[in-house]
């Protein structure tokens, strides 16, 4: 594995999982890192995302994950972002606005959106659109990079200069930090939240080490209750 992402005072500071450097993040054969890798194992072994037809929104899509959906026939794909750059997007990849998404109430049997939300000003507006496009009884999976001290999201309007972002939030374009209350944030939007620790069934089977899984990350799982409130 090759060494990733970024060595800065606050990350360390704020022991923020899913940032910093990491010596075993990037796989040199697929290009995959550790969060990628986190997703891919739990939709493979703990869900049952590979083994029955589901329409599929992906935020953001990573390479990695992205090479593998889309040639899943099982998988109705739709790989989405509302950012224009990115050296691995072609023209294959939607352009949503995650804070009006163009789509219809109830469509996707699963979202998939990491690290996407710490972009976003308005995360809840966000939040609140991801949970009306999936389907009743439908999930998701939301990650994001969040700290192990903190108990509440540190986030401030007024810091907009890239250099101050990058000292304040860990990043030169995240304008938050999530601690804590992340899944209190994703219930408010009207997900039900079940955080998964690295104890899967699985584990029995593949050796964690093998994939070089970052063991302090937790997994965002949110599904929308069949009888829940539409948003």
């Amino acid at each position: 594995m090759l060494t990733g992402g970024f060595d800065l005072p606050v990350i360390t500071e704020k022991k923020i999982v899913g940032g910093g450097r990491r010596f075993n993040d990037v796989c040199p054969r697929c290009q995959s890192t550790d969060r990628d890798r986190l997703v891919y194992l739990y939709l493979k072994y703990e869900s049952d995302f590979f083994k029955e037809k589901h329409f599929v929104m992906h935020i953001a899509p990573e390479p990695a994950l992205y090479n593998v959906f889309k040639k899943t026939p099982t998988i109705d794909y739709y790989p989405a972002t509302k950012y224009e750059e990115g050296f691995y997007y072609d023209g294959n990849i939607q352009k949503e606005d995650l804070l009006e998404l163009q789509l219809e109430n109830d469509t996707f049997d699963w979202v998939l959106c990491n690290h996407v939300l710490e972009h976003i000003p308005d995360d809840a507006k966000a939040m609140s659109e991801l949970y009306r496009v999936l389907k009743p009884g439908g999930k998701a999976i939301l990650q994001v990079p969040y700290s192990l001290v903190l108990d509440k999201t540190f986030e401030d309007d007024s810091i907009t200069d890239p250099k101050e972002r990058e000292k304040a939030f860990g990043q030169f374009d995240h304008v938050r930090i999530y601690g804590k209350d992340y899944p209190d944030r994703l219930r408010k939007a009207g997900f039900e939240v079940k955080v998964v620790k690295q104890n899967w069934n699985f584990s029995n089977i593949i050796d964690f080490k093998r994939f070089a899984l970052n063991p302090k990350e937790e997994l965002f799982l949110c599904l929308k209750p069949n009888n829940g409130n539409k948003k």
